[in-house]
C-alpha cells in the first residue's frame, strides 16, 4: 500500500506544471467558446414534443427555421436589418474616410481636437446617444422641435422638423457612433503611405481634390473596405440603438426580434436560435472577407513607415473642411453629452433651462436608490473580474501561440479570434441554452455575464497581447531557460515585465466596454444580477428619461475616466488592437 503510495505522488511531482497550465488554457477556451455555440446549434434543430419535470423531449428536425423564415412578420426585421446596415456602412464610410483623409493629409485646424472627439464619441455608449436623440428629436417633445414651433409660432404639437422615431432617423443615430470605427480604419491605414506619391502628383499639376481622388484613395481603397465590411457587421449585430428607435417606430430589427423571443413566455429559445445561426454565419463571413481584403491587397508605399507624410495645402477650404469635421462630432458628442448633462439637472422637462428648475435630485436618486446601486456595483466587479481573467487569458495565448510551445498552438490562436465574429446577442442565447440545465446552472448569477464578457471581448486583448509580445526578441527568453527556469516561470519572470504595457492595454479593452455590454446582458440578467445598461434600458422603456440622462452621464464620466488613465499609462494607441 505504501508503495502504490509513493508511485503517486512520484508521478505527480513529475507532472509539468507548464503542460498542465497550457492544457488548462486549452480546456478553458473550449469551455468559453464551443460549448455556447454547440448548444445554439443544437436549439436552432431541436424540436420539443413535451416538456417534463427534468428534461425536454424532442426531435431534430428543420421546424424551428421553417416557422423563422417562412412567417412574413418575422421575414421583415431581416429586410430592415440589410437595409440599415447596408446605409449605414456607406454613409459611415463616406463621412470616417473624408474625416480621416482632412486629419491625416491636409492642413485642416485643430486636427488633435478632432481625432480626439472621434475617440470620445467612439467609447460613447450608442445607446446613451439614442437616448440624447430621442430628446432631441422626438416628433413631440423633442427639444429641437419646440425649438422650431417657437421660430414658425405654432402651438400644435403634431407640427414637426425631426422625427427620430423612423427608420431613417434609426441610420441617422447609428451612423454617428459607427463612423468613428471607419475613421479610426481609415486614419491608420493613411498613416502607413508616405506622401511620395501625392508629392509627385502635385507636381505633375494635379490640385488637390485630384491628387485624392486618383492617387490617395486607390492607396487607401483595403483599409476602406475592411472599414465597410465592419460598419456593415456592427450595424447588423447591434441592439441597444434599435431597441430605443425602431421599436417604438412600430419596426423590428433581427437583435431586437430575437430579444422578442426570449422575452415570450414560453423562453423561444429554439426559434431565437434558428433566427441567430443565419446571422452568426453572416458575420463569421464578413470577419473572413475583411481578412482576406487585407491579406490579398497590402498597403502600397514608397520608402516604407519612415516616408515623409507631408499634408495637403486646402487654402481657403481648410476651414470648410473642418466644419465638416464638426458637423458629424457636434452631433455624436457635444450636442448629446450637453442634451444628457441639462436633461439629468431638469426637474420637469417642461420647467425648461430656468435655474429654478435645475436640482441634483435625479443624482440623488440614482445613487441612494438600492437597485441602482447593487446594478452600479455588479457593472464595477463584472468588468473587473472579466477585465483581469481576460487580461491574463489573452497574455498566455498569445505567449504559446508565438513561440510555438504546444501542438496546436495555431488552434488555440484561432480560438481565441473566433469570438470576435459572435454577436454579442448571438452568444447570448448560446449560453442561456448551455447554463440554464443540469449539471451547470449559472443563470440566475453573475457568472454567467462574466463568461459572456470574457468570450465577447477576449479578441481584443488577444490581439493586442499578441502586437505587444511581437515586439519583444525570443533570446531573452532563452537566457533564462538555459540557466534552467520552465518556459510557465520564463513567461511568468522574464516576458511579463517586458510587454506589460500591453497587458494593461489588454486589461482597458475589456474593462471599457464591459461597463456599457448590452446586447448579451439583456438576455442574460435576472433582478438581482442586473447591469447598469440594463438598468439604463429599463428607465428608457419606463419613459424615465431625466433617470437615464443621470445614469448616462455617470457612464460617461467612468468611461472619460478610464481614457484618460489609459492614455497616461500605455498613450494615445492603446486602441490598436494588433
Amino acid at each position: 500500500m505504501s508503495q502504490s503510495v509513493s508511485r503517486i505522488a512520484a508521478g505527480i511531482r513529475n507532472v509539468n506544471t507548464t503542460t498542465l497550465v497550457w492544457s488548462g488554457t486549452a480546456v478553458l477556451l473550449a469551455f468559453l467558446i464551443i460549448l455556447p455555440a454547440a448548444f445554439l446549434v443544437r436549439e436552432a434543430f431541436f424540436v420539443p414534443d413535451e416538456v417534463g419535470l427534468i428534461e425536454v423531449i424532442g426531435h431534430y428536425g428543420i421546424d424551428n427555421f421553417i416557422s423563422a423564415y417562412t412567417n412574413p412578420l418575422y421575414l421583415r426585421p431581416i429586410f430592415w436589418t440589410v437595409v440599415v446596415a447596408v446605409f449605414v456602412a456607406l454613409i459611415g464610410v463616406v463621412v470616417g474616410a473624408l474625416m480621416a483623409w482632412a486629419v491625416a493629409r491636409t492642413d485642416v485646424p485643430f486636427p488633435n481636437m478632432i481625432r480626439t472627439g472621434v475617440l470620445l464619441s467612439f467609447v460613447t455608449p450608442p445607446f446613451l446617444g439614442a437616448a440624447a436623440w430621442v430628446i432631441l428629436a422626438g416628433p413631440r417633445n423633442g427639444w429641437l422641435n419646440q425649438v422650431y414651433r417657437w421660430i414658425i409660432e405654432s402651438t400644435d404639437h403634431n407640427v414637426h422638423l425631426f422625427d427620430v422615431f423612423t427608420m431613417p432617423g434609426l441610420v441617422f443615430v447609428m451612423v454617428l457612433y459607427i463612423m468613428p470605427l471607419v475613421f479610426i480604419i481609415a486614419l491608420s491605414g493613411l498613416n502607413n503611405i508616405s506622401s511620395d506619391l501625392e508629392d509627385a502628383s502635385n507636381i505633375a499639376g494635379a490640385g488637390t481634390l485630384s491628387t485624392m481622388a486618383r492617387v490617395t484613395l486607390p492607396l487607401v481603397i483595403p483599409a476602406l473596405f475592411a472599414g465597410l465590411i465592419l460598419a456593415f457587421l456592427e450595424a447588423m449585430i447591434i441592439f441597444s440603438t434599435p431597441a430605443m428607435i425602431a421599436i417604438p417606430a412600430g419596426e423590428h430589427v433581427m437583435t431586437t426580434q430575437i430579444r422578442s423571443f426570449m422575452q415570450s413566455d414560453d423562453y423561444q429559445v429554439g426559434l431565437a436560435s434558428a433566427f441567430a445561426l443565419p446571422m452568426l454565419t453572416a458575420a463569421i463571413c464578413l470577419i473572413w472577407m475583411r481578412k482576406k481584403s487585407i491579406g490579398r491587397r497590402g498597403f502600397a508605399t514608397i520608402g516604407g513607415k519612415g516616408g515623409q507624410r507631408r499634408l495637403q495645402k486646402l487654402g481657403n477650404y481648410r476651414w470648410l473642411a473642418f466644419a465638416f469635421c464638426m458637423i458629424p462630432l457636434t452631433c455624436a458628442l457635444f450636442l448629446p453629452v450637453f442634451t444628457l448633462l441639462m436633461q439629468s439637472l431638469m426637474k420637469t422637462q417642461h420647467g425648461g433651462f430656468q435655474l429654478s428648475n435645475l436640482s441634483l435630485e435625479h443624482y440623488y436618486f440614482i445613487l441612494t436608490n438600492d437597485a441602482v446601486a447593487n446594478s452600479i456595483w455588479n457593472t464595477l466587479l463584472l468588468a473587473f473580474m472579466a477585465a483581469t481573467a481576460g487580461a491574463t487569458l489573452a497574455g498566455l495565448i498569445a505567449y504559446i501561440s508565438q513561440r510555438e510551445l504546444v501542438r496546436g498552438h495555431q488552434l488555440l490562436a484561432f480560438l481565441a479570434t473566433v469570438p470576435i465574429a459572435i454577436p454579442g446577442i448571438v452568444l447570448a442565447i448560446g449560453l442561456f441554452a448551455a447554463y440554464t440545465r443540469y449539471p451547470i446552472v449559472l443563470y440566475g448569477t453573475l457568472w454567467i455575464l462574466f463568461i459572456a464578457y470574457l468570450t465577447k471581448y477576449l479578441p481584443l486583448a488577444f490581439q493586442t497581447s499578441n502586437a505587444a509580445l511581437s515586439s519583444i526578441h525570443p533570446e531573452l527568453e532563452e537566457c533564462a531557460r538555459i540557466l534552467g527556469a520552465s518556459p510557465l516561470a520564463t513567461f511568468r519572470e522574464i516576458t511579463v515585465p517586458l510587454f506589460r504595457a500591453g497587458l494593461i492595454a489588454s486589461w482597458i479593452l475589456i474593462f471599457m466596454p464591459s461597463l456599457r455590454e448590452l446586447s448579451s446582458s439583456v438576455l442574460l440578467y435576472t433582478a438581482d444580477t442586473k447591469v447598469i445598461s440594463v438598468v439604463i434600458l429599463d428607465f428608457y422603456e419606463e419613459g424615465g428619461l431625466a433617470i437615464v440622462s443621470a445614469l448616462g452621464m455617470l457612464l460617461l464620466l467612468m468611461t472619460v475616466v478610464i481614457v484618460t488613465g489609459a492614455y497616461k499609462i500605455v498613450g494615445r494607441d492603446f486602441m490598436k488592437a494588433g
